[in-house]
């Protein structure tokens, strides 16, 4: 009994986790898409308010494919719904309608992923690109390049944890203009609590003046305070919980990979099953006999 006991013990200290690695692996997960290299993934999220509203999306995964359940409460109206969310195809040569295409290598203790994600199609945002990613211990690098009929974009993305403080600086450029700061966040673990986190951001691009959420202005460069975040640990992950204007609340639901088959990233040489060349889906799974819209450079 002792020794189950103890057991018992070392399992919880082997997953306490601080709210900033929290955060850092909710951050790689999201902007990773989705192959989580880093101990856990996103499960589901639930955002609530005033009068019972509230929205939650759950991602399921499974061999070849993620679908997402969300499900709704908005004026005493229970809605929900299951669709297709992304095919995943082990081949960057094969995109198709609703996936995403990639590749995978391994060097060291750093993980690089080259990727075309092709989400559903919009005529003015069709909503594809193709992604570098860098995945290391401490945090990732992500270039992306997106080509549609309103121009191009590229962005900069860069995560980094040091020092019980998380980084998150993000640069974008539109048709080829230098890259400027989108924005840039940091994330610092309460004094007294480190399963509390204090997000601050930095004002940029404030033209024509600014003011804060009291009416005071403000201009680039400031440093101001935004959101407070909480990790609290469940059995089998953790819910990040974030509190927004009063009345709002996220809560994020990460699980950790060991020990459980749904994360994608255990799968990275399987040859995912493809989509027919000859007809695509949408995101309700659904067939459609077109051509694909791909126009993406690098």
């Amino acid at each position: 009994m002792r020794f189950f006991i103890f057991s018992l013990m070392l399992a919880a200290a082997a997953h306490a986790i601080t709210c900033t690695e929290g955060l850092k692996l909710y951050y790689k997960n999201m902007y990773c898409l989705f192959f989580n290299e880093d101990g856990a993934f996103l499960d589901s999220n639930y955002i609530s308010g005033l009068d019972g509203i509230f929205e939650s999306r759950k991602l399921v995964r499974e061999e070849d494919r993620i679908l997402v359940v969300t499900s709704s409460n908005e004026e005493g109206t229970l809605q929900s719904d299951t669709s297709l969310y992304y095919y995943l195809i082990n081949d960057i040569n094969a995109p198709a309608d609703s996936s995403i295409a990639y590749t995978k290598s391994v060097i060291g203790d750093t993980t690089f992923i080259e990727a075309i994600t092709n989400g559903p199609d919009d005529e003015d945002d069709p909503n594809i690109s193709k992604q570098k990613i860098k995945l290391f211990k401490d945090g990732l690098i992500n270039d992306s390049f997106e080509e549609g009929p309103r121009g191009t974009n590229e962005d900069h993305l860069e995560l980094t944890l040091k020092n019980d403080t998380l980084f998150r600086l993000s640069l974008q450029s539109e048709d080829g203009a230098p890259m400027d700061t989108a924005n840039y966040h940091f994330y610092v673990a309460d004094k007294d609590d480190d399963h509390l986190c204090h997000e601050f951001y930095r004002v940029d691009n404030c033209y024509g003046g600014c003011t804060d959420d009291n009416g005071n202005a403000i201009h680039d460069g400031d440093i101001l305070q935004s959101y407070e975040h909480t990790i609290k640990e469940t059995a089998s992950g953790f819910v990040i919980e974030e509190f927004r204007s009063g009345k709002w609340t996220y809560q994020y639901f990460m699980r950790y990979t060991d020990g459980h088959t749904e994360s994608i990233a255990k799968r990275p040489t399987v040859r995912m099953k493809q989509p027919s060349r000859d007809y695509y889906f949408d995101t309700k799974g659904r067939k459609l006999h077109k051509a694909l819209p791909y126009r993406v450079q690098f």
